[in-house]
């Protein structure tokens, strides 16, 4: 049974008769109730479904990251959303239905400011030290830009992530590491966001350790 609940010329919520009402984003959507398919489906639609799957259970750990990365400064666009659309086409190898991840191709963060200048990485005792040089400041370039960090081991299925850690000017950061990581591949990005977080880096993957 559907609800009225501004009056009259309101929108409903819940199902009456073959409608549903709901609210998206402060709207009320008024939709055909949805029917089951009992067609079989495709090779291709269970490919499609095998791929995504896989993308989104991925990127669903890093939505912390992708919040700012993919963020619409309008508000109209869903950042998640966003951020599955761009990776799909990028990150999936493999073929039916053995499909992976390249890890080395993510993206969880687009944009004009510029990124790390000839960034580095390296382990030590535990400790991932990743640097980068000084670079001329301009519009997308600030020395207060903030640095964000991901590192990811498939070995263990853990991440490590840092958000707006340090600023541009430090040219470095360490990173402690689990002592259970050790022996074990790891894959590290980073990117910068503007101190007042409106404008963003492409991230980017720093190499494998």
């Amino acid at each position: 049974m559907g609800i009225i609940r501004q009056g009259i010329f309101g929108g409903f919520e819940g199902r009456t008769g073959p409608l549903v009402g709901r609210k998206v984003k402060g709207k009320s959507i008024i939709a055909a109730f949805p029917r089951k398919h009992t067609k079989p489906r495709t090779a291709a639609q269970i490919d499609q479904r095998l791929k995504f799957d896989l993308v989104i259970g991925f990127l669903k750990w890093l939505k912390c990251l992708i919040a700012i990365g993919f963020k619409d400064p309008d508000g109209k666009k869903n950042s998640f959303n966003t951020a599955v659309k761009y990776n799909f086409k990028r990150i999936i190898t493999g073929t039916s239905p053995n499909y992976s991840i390249d890890y080395s191709k993510l993206v969880f963060s687009r944009g004009s400011l510029a990124g790390p200048n000839s960034p580095s990485v390296s382990l030590e005792t535990n400790t991932l030290i990743i640097n980068w040089q000084p670079d001329v400041q301009q519009r997308f370039n600030q020395h207060t830009d903030r640095a964000s960090f991901l590192v990811y081991c498939p070995g263990k299925i853990e991440i490590i992530i840092h958000t707006g850690s340090t600023e541009r000017s430090a040219l470095g950061y360490r990173i402690a590491i689990p002592q259970n990581f050790e022996g074990n591949e790891m894959y590290v990005f980073m990117s910068f966001s503007s101190a007042n977080g409106k404008v963003v880096s492409d991230s980017k993957f720093l190499g494998t350790i």
